[in-house]
């Protein structure tokens, strides 16, 4: 098994909560991998064009059943970058960083 985590925001960058939908359709998507765990909120901060974002993300954990899956994941990383209005989406895979921009 690959872990595979990925960071959504629960409010878009004018400070909204995302509508429950969204995270109905997330949910549903996570669970092509079988499951997840919802890791709970973390906090954090990030600059862009000279202004500090500060926001909470909940974290999302999937077992990936083999590294077959990391193309799979990288397209729900990609969905969740529209689907939440994101410049950017922060996931590990198997404990390995990156930042995805559009």
């Amino acid at each position: 098994m690959v872990k595979a985590t990925i960071l959504v925001p629960v409010k878009d960058n004018d400070g909204r909560p995302f509508e429950w939908e969204a995270w109905q359709e997330l949910q549903q998507r996570l669970l092509q991998f079988g499951g997840y765990t919802d890791g709970g909120l973390v906090a954090g901060a990030w600059e862009s064009e000279g202004r500090v974002y500060q926001d909470e993300n909940r974290q999302f954990i999937i077992a990936l059943s083999s590294w077959r899956d990391v193309p799979r994941f990288l397209d729900l990383a990609e969905w969740v970058r529209v689907r939440f209005r994101q410049e950017a989406v922060y996931i590990e895979i198997a404990g390995i960083p990156e930042i995805l921009a559009g």
